[in-house]
């Protein structure tokens, strides 16, 4: 995948249409919850668009694609697995209720991988808007490390 994306930089002079393919990407890997893209797509977008566009370009990305992914869960798997489960996540749910934005934070600062994550903000009483911003709070140090390491290559 990284590759074909090399591969479009030396044969399009636009850095709009690379940024495009980048937002496009990592859109995707991330509301797939594909593990461990995201840095490797970070420092390549850093290498190919440079560090504010490459930045710019990670973060909308990335939150874009986990909104997809919780929206996703939250629609076609919450229910189901609350009938499942039932008063066993009430617990959960009073602590996320409390807590959530900062656990959520802390987890993304971590690098718990993103399908858990999101899957649990989804079944959780989390709201989709604190949902992104904790989300943009959290991968945005790591994302930053990665476009500028790439900046430097």
């Amino acid at each position: 995948m990284i590759d074909l994306l090399y591969t479009l930089a030396d044969t399009l002079d636009s850095d709009v249409v690379l940024a495009l393919a980048f937002l496009g990407v990592t859109t995707a890997v991330m509301a797939a919850g594909i593990p461990w893209l995201i840095l490797p797509l970070s420092f390549s977008s850093g290498v190919l668009l440079g560090g504010r566009l490459g930045v710019a370009v990670m973060l909308a990305g990335a939150v874009i694609g986990t909104q997809l992914l919780f929206f996703g869960v939250r629609r076609w798997l919450a229910a189901p697995v609350r009938r499942r489960l039932g008063d066993r996540l009430e617990r959960y749910d009073r602590e996320i209720s409390k807590r959530g934005f900062f656990y959520l934070v802390g987890l993304r600062l971590m690098g718990a991988p993103n399908l858990l994550v999101s899957s649990a903000c989804a079944l959780s009483p989390v709201r989709a808007r604190t949902f992104a911003l904790a989300t943009l709070i959290g991968i945005a140090p790591a994302i930053v490390l990665a476009v500028t390491a790439g900046t430097a290559v």
